[in-house]
């Protein structure tokens, strides 16, 4: 039979506590036990603290957090913002698990509490959490990308092992990649990408032409004439882009971060419709309008801004899915790649862009560009970050 007792645990090895809410990071927090065992060994990582019938749960907490080393604590989007049935935040409980043990890991000067950001989540800012826990709102924190898992938790592991000098590691561990090595997001990501938009182009151009049904004539003088011409245009890029958005979404969804592809499958459906849309509005209202038979220098206008705009719309679905979110820069890089196509387009000699398999083909190339530009932005962005290391000291 074991006996609680009032002093604190006796000094023994380095440890490292885990934080986490079980209704949110369930998953996460365990992979992350699973490493943090395999490198300092299992005696010198904290999970779950067990606590028999009648303990004083808040003592017990006291006692093993501040009994480690470092504690990691795992945020999730929701870590500050989860409530009880009453609708009340867990974070302002005083007797809130979480808030309990990052307030202990606080409070004291030889216990480091790190950050660790997960499944897209952002720092809470320090006017949101209680006074009690506001300091964690300064400390540097780590973003475990589930893209990029082992190469952000070998960085993780290597620092914490600056801080626990004494732990043994119970398997040998190689060290992580250095920041300017390939990591698992790295450019082989953005071709994919660019080979998945290509891929889908070609067939969902050929397929918005059926669809669209038209003879490729140029339109008469009546206005109900102009406004059917406008119609398939606008028809054709509709389809080719929403096809080309559901094909993004549901590879980001399978291929790097491992989420329900469906669901992402109709909202790039409807992204990219909502591209092929605008961009064919404006291809359409911009040249049909003013001018029933358009110069070459008029289409090539308008397609750079309609082109810019689908991209963008395009682009701004890819940093929506990157983990963490960046809808803003994704619209930017694809609006960019968009922007940067028709340039060439307009530059190449001899590219009227008339014919059947032109058309498609500038879509392949256009597609590749917006797709390209928008991930390797994500991933531009994602290694500025990582070469930014983790800087930690002692509480």
């Amino acid at each position: 039979m074991s006996v609680e007792t009032d002093s604190a645990p006796s000094a023994t090895s380095q440890k490292v506590f885990i934080s986490y809410r079980r209704r949110e990071t369930p998953a996460y927090a365990g992979r992350l036990y699973d490493t943090m065992v395999a490198r300092f060994g299992d005696d010198n990582v904290f999970m779950d603290v067990e606590m028999a019938p009648g303990i004083d749960f808040e003592r017990r907490i006291t006692e093993v957090v501040s009994g480690c080393v470092v504690l990691l604590v795992v945020m999730g989007p929701s870590w500050a913002v989860t409530t009880e049935e009453d609708g009340t935040r867990r974070i302002d409980n005083p007797a809130d698990f979480v808030r309990l043990e990052v307030e202990t890991g606080l409070d004291h000067h030889a216990v480091t509490p790190i950050p660790v950001l997960v499944g897209g989540a952002r720092m809470p800012r320090r006017e949101d959490l209680p006074s009690e826990i506001r300091p964690i709102a300064r400390r540097n924190a780590i973003e475990l990308s589930d893209g990029r898992w082992s190469y952000d938790v070998g960085r993780l592991t290597e620092t914490l092992a600056g801080l626990l000098p004494d732990a043994k590691p119970a398997q040998p561990a190689p060290p992580p990649p250095a920041p300017s090595e390939p990591i698992p997001l790295g450019w082989r990501t953005v071709l994919e990408g660019m080979a998945v938009a290509a891929v889908t182009a070609f067939p969902a151009r050929l397929l918005g032409e059926l669809l669209a049904n038209s003879s490729g004539r140029l339109p008469g003088e009546s206005v109900e004439e102009i406004a059917a011409h406008i119609g398939t245009i606008v028809l054709r890029r509709t389809v080719t882009l929403a096809l080309v958005g559901a094909a993004l979404a549901f590879w980001l969804a399978l291929r790097l971060w491992g989420t329900d592809p469906l669901r992402n499958l109709a909202r790039g459906l409807v992204t990219g419709g909502l591209a092929g849309l605008l961009g064919g509005l404006i291809l359409g209202l911009w040249i049909y309008v003013p001018d029933r038979i358009p110069s070459f220098e008029a289409r090539a206008t308008a397609d750079l801004l309609g082109l810019a705009v689908s991209g963008g719309v395009l682009g701004s679905l890819v940093g929506h899915l990157w983990r963490p979110r960046r809808t803003g820069l994704g619209l930017a890089a694809g609006a960019l790649g968009g922007f940067l196509f028709q340039l060439l387009f307009v530059v190449v000699p001899g590219w009227e862009n008339t014919e059947r398999f032109e058309i498609a083909l500038s879509f392949v190339i256009a597609t590749a560009m917006i797709a390209g530009a928008s991930l390797a932005a994500m991933i531009l962005t994602d290694r500025r970050e990582n070469r930014s290391g983790l800087e930690l000291g002692p509480g």
